[in-house]
């Protein structure tokens, strides 16, 4: 399986993985990475960073916007096999070293597993190596609003809910905004459902902050949204919030 590799703007990709987006940001011959897709989506990793001229040594950082599986897979090969730094929040460390775990629980998952779509969410995980997760050894953390000495200028965005630490990512000479799964354009267990929206209540940690986080997103100055899970979105981030509320209701 290739990358889906889409030019949002100028050195800007959104990388459609396995089943989980990521994204580079391209500056001459350097690059961030945020996000890297499930554990075995290494490949995919690879593979993204080639389509765009460069070299996993050419990588200068790993921003996370959330430690969850489908979303820090590769993050401790990069870090030890080719000296990647890993940064997240500093509410998401933790998280990323495995002291703690804000993760849908299994009673969650069996409770809906009869459904055939649920299951084939399930499948697809434990295939893409969501058993196997290693967790980060060495995190360098960040805080909200703070401008990252990285190509692409990144913005944190502390936007809690899904996770505590979880962030967007605001690219202000871009024109776009890295939402992570703060706000998604795909329902994860039913791919029929697209456009702007909240992820599941039963994955949010704390679904009224996620809820509340929404103010946050709406708020930035953007023309392109790029979720952690779905298509880019062209449009505004409050245009994303708005239908993302409307869905809600």
């Amino acid at each position: 399986m290739e990358p889906q590799v889409l030019e949002v703007a100028p050195g800007t990709f959104a990388v459609a993985g396995s089943h989980t987006n990521f994204a580079l940001l391209v500056d001459g011959d350097e690059a961030t990475l945020v996000d890297t897709g499930y554990p075995k989506d290494r490949a995919l990793v690879e593979a993204a960073v080639a389509q765009v001229g460069l070299g996993l040594a050419d990588v200068r950082s790993l921003l996370l916007t959330h430690a969850h599986v489908d979303h820090i897979g590769s993050a401790e090969w990069l870090r030890v096999a080719h000296g990647v730094p890993v940064r997240t929040h500093r509410d998401e460390a933790a998280h990323a070293r495995g002291e703690v775990d804000q993760v849908i629980s299994t009673g969650a998952l069996l409770a809906r597993l009869w459904r055939p779509k649920v299951f084939g969410f399930v499948a697809n995980a434990a295939t893409k190596g969501a058993l196997q997760v290693e967790r980060v050894g060495e995190v360098h953390t960040f805080a909200d609003r703070e401008t990252l000495d990285l190509p692409g200028g990144p913005v944190a965005l502390h936007t809690p809910g899904h996770t505590s630490g979880h962030v967007g990512f605001h690219l202000p000479d871009r024109g776009v905004l890295l939402s992570g799964d703060a706000l998604i354009t795909v329902d994860v267990w039913d791919h029929r459902r697209r456009g702007p929206q909240l992820i599941r209540e039963q994955f949010n940690h704390d679904h009224a902050q996620a809820i509340a986080s929404l103010a946050l997103l709406e708020a930035v100055e953007a023309e392109v949204v790029v979720p952690g899970h779905g298509r880019p979105y062209r449009g505004t981030p409050a245009q994303a919030v708005e239908e993302a509320r409307r869905h809600l209701r």
